[in-house]
């Protein structure tokens, strides 16, 4: 039976081991909804247009049966539903606990996001960030004067079940943004950043006009785990696009130093296969210091 949950229960929160070793479905999944905090400090998702975003889970019958039986985990006047979940790879239907909107009193959760509202309230004073487009290149941090809050780089992250794809298109062509695809692998470049550092991330990343949203990953650093890495995901994506020429070479620049040679030579390719003609490619290459790979 799928399970879609957006709060306590989801990955490293606190209700998460009530699912028992579920079977994941998607990490980056969301219905449509209202998400709202409790009076009681609890999430509660409720009927609306809006999105809430979530996991979803092929779980045992029997641990749906529990949950509503828990009301540390499923809020007392929740009813269990089904709703159409969506995911990066189809969407599927789905029990979701809500609770009816005249039942509900606290204050709306603009992100959708119970992980984004915890980690907006909390704001840590050091935050790891998972950079996979242009944001692993430091020469866009020096134009935009920010660098001095992007030395402490802790080397290539991998993300397991994801990809980088260009389904971010403006103007001149497609922007990076991470596609949830199972058995796919994807590296970036992981920062150790402060809350200055994360409020020029969200303004960049057009967080309040709703281009991309703060997401959370795990990702693997020189071997070891790393739970809930912040990143950013596209809200609207479009179909794959060639991305314009300074971006693909910001990207190329960017991930050089840390990226295995071979996800390099993917990411040349993929703008191959998008279109990029191979002198093109060449040329930019050599532009990036000590590089020397040509196109695969």
């Amino acid at each position: 039976m799928l399970l879609f949950v957006y709060g306590n229960l989801r990955k490293h929160e606190r209700h998460h081991s009530l699912l028992q070793n579920p079977r994941t479905i998607s990490l980056q999944a969301y219905a449509d909804g209202i998400l709202i905090e409790s009076v009681e400090g609890h999430p509660v998702m409720t009927a609306g247009d809006e999105k809430v975003y979530g996991e979803l889970y092929e779980v045992d019958p029997s641990v749906i049966s529990r949950l509503h039986q828990t009301k540390e985990a499923i809020p007392a006047m929740a009813i269990k539903t089904e709703a159409t979940v969506f995911t990066d790879h189809g969407s599927h239907m789905a029990t979701v606990f809500t609770v009816p909107s005249e039942d509900v009193q606290g204050s709306l959760i603009p992100s959708g996001d119970w992980k984004v509202k915890t980690f907006l309230k909390n704001r840590p004073s050091e935050v790891l960030y998972f950079a996979y487009g242009s944001c692993m290149d430091q020469e866009r941090f020096k134009k935009a004067g920010v660098h001095v809050h992007f030395q402490d780089c802790l080397g290539a992250g991998i993300v397991q079940d994801f990809r980088m794809d260009y389904s971010f298109v403006v103007d001149d062509g497609g922007r990076g943004d991470i596609t949830e695809v199972p058995g796919e692998v994807m590296e970036g470049v992981v920062y150790r950043v402060n809350q200055e550092a994360v409020d020029y991330l969200f303004e960049r990343e057009g967080v309040l006009p709703g281009w991309y949203r703060p997401a959370f990953l795990d990702v693997m650093i020189n071997g070891r785990m790393y739970k809930d890495v912040l990143t950013f995901i596209v809200k609207g994506k479009s179909p794959e696009t060639l991305p314009p020429e300074h971006y693909a070479l910001e990207i190329l620049r960017g991930s050089h130093p840390y990226v295995s040679d071979s996800y390099h030579r993917k990411l040349q390719n993929q703008l191959l296969g998008l279109g990029m003609d191979e002198e093109r490619i060449h040329a930019m290459l050599q532009q990036i210091p000590t590089m020397d790979h040509d196109p695969a």
